[in-house]
């Protein structure tokens, strides 16, 4: 049976928030018993891009990463209380808030904190995914449809085909994949890895000059692991580089200059370099 799955594309997402205001436009003073109650106007997040920073000034990056409920297969909440918590034959998972009714103590059964308490009906509460949409026709729940890049996309296949999509695009789950989310993410690494960004001068005359298309080559231990060009800017960028993955040297070259070479550490955080600039052979 084809079941729902959500991917996330960290690259496309711009942290608007279109997704969270429809879902309050929605849900708030709504109540879709039996899917679930309204939802409160202040606090609840069922869907909440958090953003998140890399670098150091002035090579800097901000990512959001779109947190909402997994709607795991091997979900915490469910086995938790199986009697108010149930899995559809989509894969969605929903809380009976009737049923659930007094429970704060589900609130901290997510680990990854998307289930909310709400004070006005006295019950936890998270993302349906617009179940009660989906099930009178609707393609796609409201975050997805209001997303203006097309960073949320929702895919319904079976889990072997999604699996499939999984390898082949590269996706990744938020956390370490232990609970089966149905919801996997693209371009992750701007949250989980560090890049090392510079830029490249030279002096022409009076004026200092962006050294394009300089050889940036970064090495570990002697060993070459990549090589970029600075771009019109005399700037270059090398992602992707795991978090403290330790000591690397940074060589740049530009013909009829001299070689710079830096050391460049890489721990929890993205290092800033200076402007660098070269001097004539």
């Amino acid at each position: 049976m084809e079941k729902m799955h959500l991917i996330v594309d960290l690259k496309k997402c711009v942290g608007c928030y279109n997704c969270m205001i429809a879902c309050k436009d929605e849900h708030v003073d709504n109540s879709w018993l039996p899917y679930t109650g309204a939802q409160q106007k202040h606090d609840q997040k069922w869907i909440n891009p958090v953003k998140h920073e890399r670098g150091a000034v002035p090579h800097t990056e901000i990512n959001f990463v779109t947190k909402l409920c997994q709607h795991c297969r091997n979900a915490p909440c469910a086995h938790a209380r199986p009697d108010a918590i149930s899995r559809r034959k989509d894969g969605i998972v929903l809380i009976d808030t009737q049923k659930a009714a007094g429970d704060k103590s589900l609130v901290d059964v997510c680990p990854y904190g998307m289930i909310s308490w709400n004070d006005e009906i006295e019950a936890a509460q998270k993302c349906t995914m617009c179940a009660h949409l989906l099930d009178i026709g609707w393609k796609e729940p409201r975050c997805v449809q209001a997303c203006p890049l097309r960073a949320l996309n929702v895919v319904f296949c079976d889990d072997d085909e999604f699996e499939r999509l999984v390898r082949e695009q590269k996706l990744k789950p938020l956390s370490d994949g232990s609970n089966a989310p149905r919801v996997m993410y693209r371009n992750l690494y701007k949250r989980d890895t560090c890049f090392v960004a510079g830029a490249f001068v030279y002096q022409d005359g009076e004026i200092k000059r962006a050294a394009e298309n300089a050889v940036v080559q970064l090495k570990i231990n002697g060993e070459l692991m990549t090589t970029v060009k600075t771009d019109f800017f005399g700037e270059f960028k090398i992602d992707r580089i795991p978090k403290d993955s330790g000591t690397f040297e940074l060589i740049c070259d530009m013909s009829g200059y001299k070689t710079i070479s830096v050391q460049v550490t890489i721990g929890e955080e993205s290092p800033c370099l200076e402007t660098m600039m070269f001097e004539k052979l």
